[in-house]
């Protein structure tokens, strides 16, 4: 049989705990169960104070009161923030190929060169084409012809002017001018055929400049020299023709994955606020593309944002993050600031 102070002390701690877990699992029980836990505790505390059943009624009620804020703070808030994690990359990354196979003869970059738009990069063997660039220099050069057809144009007119007068006075016949004037037709025939080839003799010197100049493997764009695949020696042919690789580290850019509820944050031409590695500093960047589609895999849309980089402060690979504010709040820059770095609602 249990005593009537057993009886009385098993009560008390039934009560507190029934009572907070009729609180928690009540939808509005965040509303209403800090002031019924407090009441409970001041009806404990004052009934009996110098008992053990008061003392352990106190304890009960304080670790409920406890248990109930922890769980509440732990909930998520409706004015948390929207942080999205990328990396920055290259803005620009180009694989320089040759146009044609052939012996590389010099290479006059070394990795992590910087080089202008239009800088030779690598110089390919040419000696035969220069050989034959000198052949077409003097074959487009060459005049004899010309004049010899010139003379012989200008011989044939003057006969016909000749004959012509002669006709006039009946001291020629018509046979005689007939025949002059057909070989009138014929001179300046020929004297237009050499023409059109030493025009062609001009068009295969040209061509033969080109394929010199593409000899010359030269820079696309401004940029850093970040590796080199070839040497100079070696033969590059049409199946495997790339030579270096160039990228444009000024600016650089990230690509985000925005989920879609916030989607209406970012619009082309944003400036936008970005934590770059680990400093807590934000910078500022462009927004240059939204994607008018989204990805069904995560339920997000791809956006590119331009980071500029003139000082070269930034690296590329670097951790990005982007912090967005919830739809219908504002968000400070003190707040952005306070966010931690992941890619997730923070409470």
């Amino acid at each position: 049989m249990l005593s009537r102070n057993s009886l009385l002390s098993l009560i008390a701690l039934a009560v507190p705990v029934g009572v907070f877990a009729l609180t928690s699992l009540t939808p509005s029980a965040n509303n209403r169960e800090m002031p019924t836990v407090q009441a409970l505790v001041s009806a404990n505390a004052g009934s009996k104070p110098n008992t053990p059943e008061g003392a352990i009624n106190t304890k009960v009620s304080t670790a409920a009161v406890t248990v109930s804020a922890k769980a509440r703070s732990e909930q998520p808030t409706a004015e948390s923030s929207v942080v999205i994690e990328a990396f920055t990359e290259p803005y620009r990354d180009i694989a320089v190929a040759a146009s044609e196979m052939g012996t590389l003869s010099e290479v006059k970059v070394n990795e992590g060169d910087v080089v202008k738009q239009g800088d030779v990069l690598i110089v390919m063997n040419d000696d035969v084409l220069r050989a034959s660039l000198e052949v077409a220099r003097r074959s487009m050069n060459l005049e004899g012809m010309l004049q010899s057809a010139q003379a012989d144009l200008d011989m044939k007119i003057a006969e016909k002017s000749k004959l012509s007068e002669l006709r006039d006075r009946h001291h020629a016949s018509q046979q005689e001018v007939d025949r002059i004037e057909t070989e009138l037709r014929i001179a300046e025939a020929r004297l237009l055929s050499v023409r059109e080839d030493l025009e062609v003799k001009q068009l295969e010197f040209r061509r033969i400049e080109s394929q010199l100049e593409q000899r010359n493997v030269r820079a696309p764009m401004d940029g850093v020299i970040s590796e080199l695949s070839r040497e100079a020696g070696e033969f590059v042919s049409p199946s495997d023709p790339t030579i270096a690789r160039l990228v444009q580290l000024d600016p650089l850019l990230i690509v985000f994955s925005v989920p879609l509820s916030q989607r209406n944050e970012v619009e082309k031409d944003q400036t936008v606020g970005l934590k770059i590695g680990t400093s807590a500093e934000i910078t500022q960047g462009i927004v240059e593309y939204v994607s008018p589609t989204s990805d069904s895999s995560n339920s997000s849309v791809r956006v590119k944002v331009r980071l500029p980089n003139s000082s070269q402060q930034f690296q590329s690979g670097e951790r990005a993050i982007l912090v967005l504010k919830p739809t219908g709040s504002q968000t400070t820059p003190s707040e952005q600031q306070e966010s931690t770095p992941v890619a997730r609602r923070e409470p």
